[in-house]
């Protein structure tokens, strides 16, 4: 009896194994996201800014009322 089976250093393996798979199943979907084209998001534009709501400057009057003689 020179080689005996030990159960739970066998079960160990396979958990790694399984975890191993798992890992890998779980990054190749990631890269074929990625590499379509889901994961990225879209664009989208810059908002635009808000209307300028102040009233303009008053002008300067050129021909006052006070001037009106003929």
């Amino acid at each position: 009896m020179a080689h005996e089976i030990d159960e739970e250093g066998s079960r160990g393996g396979q958990r790694s194994v399984t975890l191993w798979a798992i890992v890998a199943a779980a990054l190749t979907v990631l890269l074929i996201l990625v590499g379509t084209g889901h994961m990225t998001g879209t664009k989208v534009a810059a908002p635009s800014p808000p209307p300028n709501t102040e009233s303009p400057a008053p002008q300067p009057n050129t021909q006052s009322p006070a001037n009106t003689n003929p």
